[in-house]
């Protein structure tokens, strides 16, 4: 239990320092397609250009219909969420990047307190069961010890 509390401790400096990070306009409005988040995680992922996951080549096709990049030199197909957090899931990456603005959002006004499943649901229009999902990722991703993957995606530099 005790483990919990201290991952939704009070760091609102590390929040409120997110939320002045993220796009005055909205992240919508930077990204409002899908192919543009893919397009966003890729150039995160990958600043030097894609790389394959298992090689390391860069010699990387895309096939356009999959969404999938395929390693030519070991046939490996891979996506730009392959090996993320974001990997198993059905919800698109632009709604990833709204839930992970709002998540943002919610903590730098509400020090110490994680967001709530009922409004996490009723925004992303998902199950209960799912909501406590992505709030976990969202959490993990987005705190200061997280891997950082949609802050990095959501945030502009300061």
């Amino acid at each position: 239990m005790t483990k919990k509390r201290s991952s939704i401790g009070d760091d609102s400096q590390h929040w409120v320092g997110l939320e002045q990070r993220l796009p005055e306009c909205g992240v919508a409005s930077i990204f409002p397609t899908d192919a543009e988040c893919r397009d966003r995680l890729a150039t995160v992922r990958w600043p030097a250009g894609v790389t394959c996951l298992k090689c390391a080549s860069k010699d990387i096709g895309f096939l356009e219909a999959r969404k999938t990049y395929h390693c030519r030199n070991c046939r490996y197909q891979f996506t730009v969420l392959t090996g993320t957090a974001l990997h198993a899931s059905k919800l698109s990456p632009q709604l990833w990047f709204d839930a992970a603005q709002e998540y943002v959002r919610w903590r730098a006004k509400v020090p110490g307190r994680d967001f709530g499943l009922q409004a996490l649901e009723e925004y992303l229009g998902v199950a209960y069961t799912t909501a406590r999902k992505v709030r976990g990722i969202l959490r993990e991703d987005l705190s200061p010890e997280g891997a950082g993957l949609l802050a990095s995606c959501i945030c502009m530099e300061a």
